[in-house]
């Protein structure tokens, strides 16, 4: 939880308790219009250390059960977006953590803090809490690995999520690719419409004849959400697609996947929508 004080708060402060050092650090220091606002974190009796450091602080907003459940979701199902976004947000947190930690470190080195009143690091430093599997490989990283095999069997409307589960385009240049594969191009999934040998000057988004995108389902493609249209993409009657901030509807499917401007294909196989 956040605190505020009129005043600057001392990075590190200390306090005895039967004749041990407890020390509370701060981090995340903003001013405010008040003052400022920081988080603390309180290390155990006796302790100074940067992995204890960087662990205080990750605790401080995530307890061992929040983060157990936090990896558990993204583990049940890599496609759910929110479960992903949050596994992300702790990750930037520990990331913070450790930078923070770093900082309070060389502020207790260039303020001469008594080496009696210290511990050394180990001989490890930064330690994940995340949670780890007995042989120490982070349990997320290897889900990735799994749903990486089984990326194939996904639909494309669940495939369009994750694209950074399929391979990329870029590594397939002279290799043979088959219809109905797909591949991952600019942060953007592309299906394979007919097999073909993979050529630098054929990237996805300018050969509609070989690719199509992975686009929104037809249930997005509603006035009120319509589908981005980012070129190299199919369009279908009846459904709307956004581009460059102008709605369109499309009054004519292509029946092939069209790359140009949705404003150069008005009145062929679009309108705008007023």
């Amino acid at each position: 939880m956040k605190q505020q004080s009129i005043n600057l708060p001392p990075l590190v402060s200390a306090r005895r308790d039967l004749g041990q050092n407890i020390f509370t650090v701060a981090f995340d220091i903003n001013e405010t219009a008040d003052g400022y606002e920081f988080g603390t974190a309180e290390l155990p009796p006796g302790m100074w250390r940067k992995d204890l450091i960087i662990s205080a602080i990750i605790r401080a907003k995530y307890s061992a059960d929040e983060m157990e459940a936090i990896t558990n979701n993204v583990l049940a199902d890599i496609t759910d977006r929110n479960a992903r976004e949050e596994h992300r947000a702790m990750q930037q947190w520990r990331m913070k953590a450790k930078q923070w930690a770093r900082e309070l470190m060389q502020w207790a080195a260039d303020n001469g803090m008594a080496e009696a009143e210290l511990m050394p690091d180990p001989a490890h430093e930064d330690p994940d809490p995340t949670i780890e599997g007995a042989d120490g490989i982070d349990t997320l990283s290897a889900a990735v690995i799994l749903a990486k095999d089984d990326a194939e069997t996904l639909e494309d409307e669940k495939a369009m999520e994750v694209p950074e589960l399929f391979p990329l385009w870029a590594d397939q240049i002279g290799k043979q690719l088959k219809a109905g594969e797909r591949y991952t191009y600019r942060r953007r999934l592309y299906k394979v419409l007919q097999d073909h040998t993979a050529q630098a000057d054929w990237s996805p988004d300018v050969t509609a004849s070989l690719f199509t995108e992975v686009a929104a389902s037809p249930e997005q493609g509603t006035h009120d959400n319509p589908i981005p249209y980012n070129g190299n993409m199919e369009l279908v009657e009846g459904l709307y697609y956004s581009q460059d901030g102008v709605v369109y509807r499309c009054i004519r499917s292509t029946g092939t996947p069209v790359y140009h401007d949705l404003s150069d294909l008005v009145g062929l196989y679009v309108q705008v929508v007023k």
